[in-house]
C-alpha cells in the first residue's frame, strides 16, 4: 500500500477568484485618474518652463534697458513710435509671473476635480516650484522697479 503525502484533515486552498467586472472597471478608472493627474503635472511643468523663459528674458532686457536707450519702431501706416527696452522687459516679467499664477490656479482646480474622482493626496513638486517661481517673478519685478 502506498501512503498519500497529503493529510486528509488539511483543506486544499481554493483557487483565487477571477476579478469581477466591477473590479476591472474600478481599476481602469483609477488608472485613468492617475493618467489625468500626470497630464496635469506635465502641463504645469510646461507653464513653468515658459514662465522661466519670459521672466529671465524680461529681466535681462530690463537690465539691458538701464544701459541702452529707447528703440524706435516703425509703424505699419507710417510714423515712428519710441519703445523703451525697459518697458518690454517689465512687460515680459509681469506676463510670465501672471501666466504662471493663472496656470497654478487652473492646476489646483483640476486636482480638486481629480480628488473628487478618487485621487489620493500627493506632494506636488511642480506646484512647489511654481509657487517659488511666482514669488521670484514678483521679487524680480520689484527689484527692477526699485532700481528705476
Amino acid at each position: 500500500m502506498s501512503k498519500s503525502n497529503a493529510d486528509p484533515a488539511t483543506p486544499v486552498p481554493a483557487a483565487p477568484a477571477a476579478p469581477t467586472a466591477t473590479d476591472l472597471a474600478r481599476e481602469r478608472t483609477d488608472l485613468a485618474v492617475l493618467r489625468s493627474y500626470m497630464a496635469t503635472e506635465r502641463t504645469l511643468m510646461a507653464w513653468i518652463r515658459t514662465a522661466i523663459s519670459m521672466i529671465s528674458f524680461g529681466f535681462t532686457l530690463a537690465k539691458l534697458g538701464q544701459a541702452v536707450h529707447d528703440v524706435e519702431v516703425k509703424r505699419l501706416l507710417g510714423g515712428v513710435q519710441i519703445v523703451g527696452v525697459r518697458r518690454i522687459g517689465y512687460f515680459l516679467v509681469v506676463l510670465g509671473t501672471v501666466a504662471l499664477f493663472g496656470a497654478t490656479l487652473q492646476y489646483r482646480q483640476e486636482i480638486r476635480q481629480l480628488r473628487s474622482l478618487g485621487l489620493h493626496r500627493k506632494v506636488s513638486i511642480p506646484l512647489i516650484a511654481a509657487v517659488a517661481l511666482i514669488l521670484l517673478g514678483a521679487f524680480a519685478f520689484t527689484s527692477l522697479v526699485a532700481n528705476f
